[in-house]
Parts: C-alpha cells; sequence; structure tokens
C-alpha cells in the first residue's frame, strides 16, 4: 500500500503513534501545515522526516 501524499492531522498523530500533547509540541514546530478550510493536513515526508530528526537528536545527546 503506497502512502499518502497528505495525511490529515487525526490520520498523522495515529500514524505517528503520537498522542495529541506530544504531535503538537514535537511535531507540528516542524512540519509545514497545510490548511483547506477548517481542515488542517501534513506532508507525509516531512512527518517522516521531523521523527528521525528527533530519534537523531536523542542519540547526539546521550553520547
Amino acid at each position: 500500500m503506497e502512502r499518502p501524499f497528505l495525511m490529515h492531522r487525526e490520520t498523522a498523530m495515529a500514524y505517528l503513534d503520537m498522542d495529541e500533547f506530544t504531535f503538537e509540541r514535537f511535531i507540528v514546530p516542524a512540519v509545514t501545515r497545510l490548511r483547506f478550510g477548517t481542515e488542517v493536513y501534513f506532508m507525509a515526508d516531512q512527518l517522516e522526516m521531523a521523527v528521525m530528526t528527533l530519534i537523531d537528536m536523542s542519540v547526539d545527546e546521550e553520547q
């Protein structure tokens, strides 16, 4: 199954298995938000890059 280009906010949180607080605190500041009316979407590639950046930062802090 191919990953979508855009993900709705709720789908993105489920995809990343994050609660709303964690998602808002660590992911949202690192990605572009696209608003269509009242709906908010995120680019799937940016979501994954934000997670990878968080992982890299945590590994660097441990060293």
